[in-house]
């Protein structure tokens, strides 16, 4: 057994009975791909592989890719690439249309969820497990405390829900702290935003002081007259003291369609 790396983040899944309900959440169909991050000893890659879904795993650990490639030779609907998920371009794999599976380091959840809704339109569902608290955030409907920017950007192209927790007993080592396994499903929904990047940054702005209305925030941010504010807000939301969090996608695009007309 190889040893998990710190440097990597490394926790390896030791539970079968978690890897079968991570494998279920796939809901796979008959002909699907599934692009793996970070495999490690093949926890999710052996009943994955045994789906007869087509598998391709990415794993940026020297040791442990080619030893995935000895274990799995036999099997025509697997192969291994080594390499780091944040630098690979899906169609330089081949892939047109797959499904997203992993176990994700704790130390590039951000990063990774950043990639996939980059290369959503290839990206059919995906099932990762992270962090509980950062679960909690991606999954978080409105009204709730955990709700965040991560929560709003996300719903653009996916509906997500927490499929099951996971504790530190599932892992070897295990962690210091619980986690969670995420079902991203993508919908075909589409909103009015004409510049994404400057969409994000207001909804970053929007939830920058937690402890801070939307209205004190957005003081904070635009040059815009308070009392102009105050209208604005009142008007869309029936209310100066609501917060970020209270707030749907669609409060948003609305809301960015006032503020971009006067900044």
């Amino acid at each position: 057994m190889i040893r998990a790396k710190k440097s990597l983040g490394q926790h390896f899944l030791s539970d079968p009975i978690v890897a079968s309900q991570i494998i279920e959440a796939l809901t796979l169909r008959s002909g699907e791909t599934v692009l793996e991050i970070g495999p490690g000893h093949g926890a999710l890659t052996h009943p994955l592989v045994n789906t007869g879904a087509n598998v391709v795993a990415v794993e940026l650990d020297r040791v442990l890719a080619p030893e995935l490639a000895r274990t799995f030779e036999k099997q025509k609907n697997f192969r291994v690439v080594e390499a780091d998920i944040l630098t690979i371009d899906p169609a330089a794999l081949g892939l047109d249309r797959f499904v997203l599976l992993g176990n994700l380091p704790y130390n590039i959840t951000t990063p990774v969820i950043d990639w996939m809704l980059k290369y959503h339109p290839v990206i059919d569902r995906a099932v990762l497990m992270m962090q509980k608290e950062v679960a909690e955030r991606i999954a978080s409907p409105p009204g709730r405390r955990a709700r965040s920017t991560i929560s709003v950007i996300t719903s653009l192209y996916y509906d997500c829900r927490t499929a099951c927790d996971v504790p530190p007993r599932s892992f070897t080592p295990p962690p210091k702290v619980d986690s969670a396994v995420v079902l991203f499903t993508r919908h075909d929904r589409t909103y009015a935003i004409d510049n994404l990047p400057r969409f994000e940054k207001m909804v970053r702005l929007c939830f920058a002081g937690k402890r801070k209305s939307l209205l004190n925030n957005l003081n904070s941010a635009y040059p815009i007259q308070r009392e102009e504010l105050v209208e604005v807000v009142t008007r869309l939301f029936g209310s100066s003291t609501i917060r970020a969090e209270q707030m749907t996608l669609d409060d948003f695009i609305r809301l960015a369609g006032e503020i971009f007309s006067r900044v």
